[in-house]
């Protein structure tokens, strides 16, 4: 392993062997109509790249037994060491996957495939591991930098065709306590309350909380790189309940986990003008 925890030394090895060689061989996730059309704007597909992080989460505190305080909505924070470590195992897989593109030769990455969990048989314990394709312009001069998307091979190569490029995949997880308030509490204590239709509405407005601060972030995150937009946005959820005794009150609280990922793009002239050079990759975290 490297002193900067990157790819490990047999991965390495292999992609060396893989420059060394030359030639047009080369391995990829690509469909025949994505490879077509990522051909055709100009790119040519070098290899399949890979990056992992295995990340243990440090302590958390959670919220305990505070006085009765929550608003009619519900109120939240934050669960910033739970946060803190998704972003940072994303942030070295990815980086991983980066340097990876970068030993083969190649300029991008189309496709990633970002995947995530967590076990039972190590608590504490959460993965992520990136996949895509790693690929190579015939046409433009992208830079040094390695640029990450999530976009697949027809999309990437659309982009292209009319006017945009992608500057980097941008991406963030927030973890959010969501405290039960009294309105939620009578309606889970209420005589019948079994019997009829109702909405867990603190629970609802923490979904809508964990999304804003998530959506926030890649934004700003977007905005930093220089992007028009972001284009390929996938949302993903988890809500777990937590049983809790607040001051003699049984309570019900949740804790929500929301995962935002996305390729940032950016807009360049048509005019038989190349597309400006990359800027840096950067994950948000």
């Amino acid at each position: 392993m490297s002193e900067s925890a990157g790819v490990p030394q047999a991965a390495r090895e292999r992609l060396a062997e893989l420059r060394s060689r030359g030639g047009r061989f080369f391995t990829s996730d690509l469909g025949v109509p994505e490879l077509l059309l990522v051909r055709e704007g100009g790119f040519r597909p070098v290899s399949q790249v890979m990056g992992s992080c295995f990340y243990h989460v440090g302590w958390q505190a959670l919220p305990g037994a505070y006085a009765w305080t929550p608003a009619a909505e519900g109120s939240f924070t934050e669960l910033e060491t739970q946060t803190e470590a998704w972003n940072e195992a994303r942030r070295l897989a990815l980086g991983r996957l980066a340097e990876e593109a970068q030993l083969a030769g190649a300029d991008a990455v189309v496709g990633v495939r970002l995947e995530h969990g967590e076990y039972d048989w190590a608590a504490r314990l959460l993965e992520f591991v990136g996949v895509g394709t790693a690929v190579e312009s015939d046409r433009h001069d992208l830079g040094d930098e390695t640029s990450i998307s999530n976009l697949s091979g027809q999309e990437f190569g659309a982009l292209y065709r009319h006017g945009y490029l992608p500057v980097g995949l941008v991406a963030t997880t927030c973890v959010l306590y969501v405290f039960s308030g009294w309105d939620q509490l009578q309606l889970t204590r209420s005589w019948g309350s079994t019997y009829r239709n109702a909405e867990y509405r603190d629970f609802s407005y923490g979904m809508y909380e964990a999304r804003r601060i998530a959506m926030q972030r890649i934004e700003r995150h977007a905005h930093e790189l220089g992007a028009h937009g972001i284009v390929g946005v996938r949302f993903e959820h988890e809500i777990r309940e937590r049983e809790i005794d607040r001051n003699g009150v049984s309570c019900v609280d949740a804790v929500v986990t929301v995962h935002v990922i996305g390729t940032a793009i950016a807009e360049y002239p048509l005019e038989g003008e190349d597309p400006p050079v990359f800027v840096a990759l950067r994950v948000n975290g």
